[in-house]
């Protein structure tokens, strides 16, 4: 070959390398983006968004050719538990823990479990059917987008019990007493004869201790990291399960504005963290309980059986309400609690009351 064509030749190589390596460096993106929450990361749906979505993430789009700049802001830093729904929304945060069991007139859908208790205390299995849920039906994904928000990943709480002053042995032991029970909990104590009494967990141990509430109706990791089994040392499983109460989200803008492949990769990781959350939240309840032994003031009990179906039975029917309550603003209840029923069913456990039969 002529040097001449042999240097054109060398030149258009040289040439048509340096277009890629230009078009590959500006397809390479750099993201600033925050992670935010109402709670610290002392419980594991914030733990988690910590020490796994934010690393994961900073690898994988590493991997894909870009880089996240992560600010991170938890403890209510940028926000408090009222507003975790507004904050990702308003762009406060563009990734965070939005706690949907606040919402219930806003993300009404995400609420079901509340209609249901008597279900489930497999909080596994709870955040994998709240995942295939929001993967097909449209409208619990459309809640989110209202919001100006996109729904990742799934965050379900373990199981519910009570804890008293005093020895719960039957239902009937509930009658006149009255318990913490937050939003709409309260309406598992309809029934029973008990008095239901709005709070949060910072001020159950000095409003028990004080005489405001004979007990609470907490979830079981919520108690000895506030030491609640000091005030109320009675602490009695009764088989009213857990449920969904929040959800990795992301802002919409940021989602939006994201490559194609980045946003698959943030719901891939959006699954992952729904995976490990649960199987944290399972662990530091069963932790919780090791915790939670006579030397420490504590008397754990199970109420018998027989007693829970009978509560089970008292309560009104919750979940027909709250279908009539849904149907009415064109929302498809029926759909989403026939979905979250036949999952648990599937998975082999018969709950204490079919509430969709």
């Amino acid at each position: 070959m002529p040097k001449s064509f042999k240097g054109l030749a060398l030149g258009v190589a040289a040439a048509a390398f340096a277009t890629l390596a230009l078009t590959g460096q500006s397809n390479a993106k750099e993201f600033k983006l925050t992670a935010s929450s109402s709670h610290p990361p002392v419980v594991p749906w914030v733990k988690t968004l910590q020490d796994f979505v934010v690393p994961e993430s900073a690898k994988r789009a590493k991997a894909l050719g870009h880089t996240i700049k992560w600010t991170e802001a938890y403890a209510g830093a940028l926000y408090n538990f009222k507003n975790t729904l507004e904050g990702i929304g308003d762009g406060l945060g563009d990734v965070g823990w939005v706690g949907t069991l606040w919402e219930p007139n806003k993300l009404p859908l995400q609420n079901v479990t509340f209609s249901i208790p008597f279900v489930t205390d497999n909080v596994e299995l709870a955040a994998s059917i709240q995942n295939d849920m929001h993967a097909n039906i449209p409208a619990m994904r459309e809640a989110f987008i209202k919001n100006n928000q996109v729904y990742l990943g799934p965050q379900a709480i373990d199981s519910y019990v009570l804890i008293s002053k005093t020895p719960i042995k039957s239902v009937a032991d509930l009658k006149g007493k009255k318990f913490y029970a937050p939003g709409a909990s309260a309406a598992w104590l309809k029934g029973t004869g008990a008095i239901g009494v709005n709070g949060g967990l910072p001020v159950y141990y000095n409003g028990i201790k004080t005489g405001v509430t004979d007990g609470a109706i907490v979830p079981g990791t919520g108690i000895f990291p506030f030491k609640l089994h000091e005030p109320a040392p009675y602490i009695i499983k009764v088989g009213l399960g857990g449920g969904m109460t929040g959800a990795l989200t992301m802002n919409k803008n940021t989602y939006d504005g994201l490559p194609k492949e980045m946003k698959e990769m943030f719901h891939d990781i959006g699954k992952g963290y729904g995976e490990l959350v649960s199987k944290r939240t399972a662990a530091f309840h069963n932790a919780s309980f090791n915790k939670l032994l006579p030397e420490a003031g504590a008397k754990v009990s199970e109420l018998p059986m027989a007693e829970q179906k009978k509560w089970a039975g008292m309560i009104p029917d919750l979940a027909g309400d709250w279908v009539k309550a849904q149907k009415a603003k064109g929302l498809p209840a029926e759909t989403v609690l026939k979905a979250y029923m036949d999952g648990v069913r599937k998975a082999g456990v018969k709950p204490l009351r079919d509430w969709d039969k």
